[in-house]
């Protein structure tokens, strides 16, 4: 038999609740031109267990434990597809996911990311009804579907829930390089910059993915995901300062200076709340990541500071760096 056209992706870490539901939705797409690898990222629950009824069916791969974006890398280099469709092992797919992406792929060859839509949901609840990015669905509204040049937009937002939502031609993945396994949190958003930095991206106006809310999730409970994507986001940004051409450069720069206040910020004020000690470290770590900011060495300061001195010269100290 030839190669198939999708390479469908599945990653999975102590997942065995929802690893069946999450093959099933693949078994069940109108599309059947595909091959299923899964990579179980060291396991420790039953996962091996409960696929057992579908290992005829995929390619299953077991590795140590080494995060999202290498066990993502691992699925990539035993892909035998022109198309690569991830999928993270607690989502869900609607059955004409894959067949809507390939029409799409097919109608826009210069597309280095096709993107369906979806909503994230909980339990009891649908706690969004979208997975784009406001800006591009508001362009999207009566449309079936909008290929465009967003590595603008990129760079100050993601635009893109979940990785479950997306395919990218094997020839781009093969250009631009695999998912940067320093990022465990947000490798996924630095591959789409650097996809979107030379090619179109395609979003489609259909709800084909469920993005499922965990609070075990990678990025963690939703109270701490903001400080762990935003220690993520900014070692990436700065590796993108350099990756950018001349013209876009400035913009990161200055997209990088923003988050990296904003998360300093957000950080001072949980520690001085909740976990001062936490606060210390945390701060210390961004500084770090972004050794040249100066607001995140204003706020390790103040956190490290007496109380008294904090109150009595901090408005100064925010008024001179401008963080007030």
């Amino acid at each position: 038999m030839g190669a198939p056209t999708v390479s469908v992706i599945i990653t999975t870490y102590n997942q065995a609740t929802y690893i069946p539901a999450t093959i099933v939705s693949v078994l069940d797409q109108t599309y059947r031109d595909f091959e299923i690898i899964l990579v179980d990222d060291g396991s420790t629950d039953s996962t091996s267990h409960d696929i057992v009824p579908y290992r005829d069916r995929l390619t299953y791969i077991r590795q140590a434990n080494r995060g999202v974006p290498a066990a993502r890398n691992v699925g990539i280099r035993h892909a035998n597809g022109r198309l690569l469709a991830f999928l993270d092992g607690d989502d869900l797919w609607e059955p004409t996911k894959l067949q809507k992406q390939v029409e799409a792929a097919e109608a826009h060859p210069n597309s280095g990311l096709i993107v369906a839509d979806g909503v994230e949901f909980a339990p009891d609840a649908i706690v969004r009804d979208s997975l784009i990015g406001p800006s591009i669905l508001s362009r999207l509204k009566d449309r079936d579907s909008i290929t465009l040049r967003c590595y603008e937009e990129l760079i100050r937002h993601n635009l893109i829930g979940t990785t479950s939502q997306v395919m990218v031609p094997r020839r781009v993945i093969d250009r631009v390089g695999l998912s940067d396994e320093r990022f465990p949190v947000s490798s996924d958003w630095d591959l789409y910059l650097r996809i979107a930095a030379s090619d179109d991206v395609t979003f489609l106006n259909q709800k084909l993915v469920r993005y499922r809310y965990l609070g075990t999730s990678a990025s963690g409970p939703q109270l701490l995901r903001q400080f762990r994507w935003g220690l993520d986001v900014t070692r990436f940004l700065r590796k993108h300062v350099g990756l950018a051409t001349p013209a876009a450069a400035s913009l990161v720069r200055a997209e990088l200076a923003r988050h990296t206040r904003a998360t300093a910020a957000a950080a001072y004020y949980y520690s001085m709340k909740t976990d001062h000690w936490w606060g210390r470290r945390y701060l210390f770590h961004l500084l770090v990541a972004n050794p040249a900011s100066l607001s995140v060495s204003a706020y390790l300061l103040a956190v490290c500071a007496p109380r008294f001195v904090t109150r009595r010269f901090g408005h100064v100290v925010r008024r001179v760096l401008g963080l007030e």
